[in-house]
C-alpha cells in the first residue's frame, strides 16, 4: 500500500543522520499488493522529502516539530497528510462495486525517538489521531554502518488501529450488504479494534556529497479483526520500494 511505504520511507530517513538546516529533495517508486480482496498489486511514484530545519522537519510526506530534543530522546508533533487505507470501490473487485470508497485523512500525531543504549537499538513510538479514528505504532530499528557510504537497517514494528479506524476501513456497513448482488457480501461486517506486525529491511546508500538512494523490502500481516472482513485478504501485504535524493 502507498501509505505504509510512505510511512516506512519516513522511518528510513529519520536513521540517517543529516545536518540541520539541510534539505533533501527526491523521488522514488514504490510497489505493493493491496489489504484489499480482489484489488490488483501497484506500483506508486513517491515524493522523498529530507528537510532538517533548526526544530521543524520534513520526512517523506511527514511534517513535523521538535518541541523536545535530549541526547538520547527526541519528542515532537507531527502532520500526517495521507494516512489510513483508501481504497476506490472499481478497485476491490466486480463482486464488491457496491462498496463505498474509503478516502485518506490527515492525523495529528504524537512521536518519541529513543536510543535505547541496548547494543545499539534505537525506538520509534507514535501516536495520531484524524477524523476517523486513531493509530498507534511502536517501532525497534538498529542501523548498522556497513561503510563510509551504505546504511543498512533492519526493523520490526506492531501497530494498533482502534475500532473507529478499523471499522471505517475494513468494515461493512447495513447498507453496502443489503445493496450488494454477490454472493461474497451477504452480511454487514463491524470491525473492531485490531493490529498488525511487520518486518523491513532498509537501505541508504550514499552516492555522493549531494545524491543518496533509498530501498526498502517488508512484509505485514494484519490480526483476524481485519482479515475477517469480506473485502479484505488474509494474505500479508508484501513491499517494495526505491528511490533517490538530492541534497543541498
Amino acid at each position: 500500500m502507498k501509505k505504509i511505504i510512505l510511512s516506512i520511507l519516513a522511518l528510513t530517513l529519520s536513521t540517517a543522520a543529516v545536518a540541520e538546516n539541510k534539505i533533501g529533495i527526491g523521488a522514488g517508486a514504490g510497489f505493493s499488493n493491496s489489504v484489499y480482496s480482489g484489488a490488483e498489486s501497484k506500483a506508486y511514484p513517491l515524493p522523498l522529502l529530507d528537510i532538517n530545519y533548526g526544530d521543524f522537519y520534513a520526512k517523506g510526506i511527514t511534517f513535523g516539530y521538535n518541541f523536545f530534543k535530549g541526547e538520547d530522546l527526541a519528542l515532537s508533533v507531527y502532520l500526517d497528510p495521507m494516512a489510513g487505507f483508501p481504497i476506490k470501490s472499481e478497485d476491490i473487485g466486480e463482486d464488491y462495486t457496491n462498496i463505498e470508497d474509503r478516502k485518506f485523512m490527515a492525523m495529528i500525531g504524537l512521536r518519541a525517538d529513543l536510543n535505547s543504549g541496548i547494543a545499539g537499538i534505537k525506538a520509534g513510538t507514535t501516536v495520531q489521531f484524524g477524523e476517523h479514528g486513531s493509530e498507534a505504532k511502536i517501532s525497534l530499528f538498529k542501523p548498522y554502518s556497513i561503510n563510509d557510504k551504505l546504511i543498512l537497517v533492519p526493523s520490526i514494528y506492531a501497530k494498533g488501529f482502534s475500532g473507529d479506524y478499523s471499522d471505517y476501513y475494513f468494515g461493512v456497513s447495513d447498507d453496502e450488504a443489503n445493496k450488494s448482488e454477490s454472493d461474497k457480501l451477504t452480511t454487514s461486517y463491524k470491525a473492531e479494534t485490531a493490529f498488525s506486525v511487520g518486518t523491513i529491511l532498509t537501505t541508504s546508500y550514499k552516492y555522493n556529497d549531494k545524491i543518496s538512494l533509498v530501498g526498502i523490502l517488508g512484509v505485514e500481516q494484519f490480526s483476524n479483526e481485519i482479515t475477517d472482513s469480506p473485502i479484505t485478504s488474509e494474505k500479508p501485504i508484501f513491499i517494495a520500494s526505491i528511490g533517490a535524493q538530492y541534497f543541498f
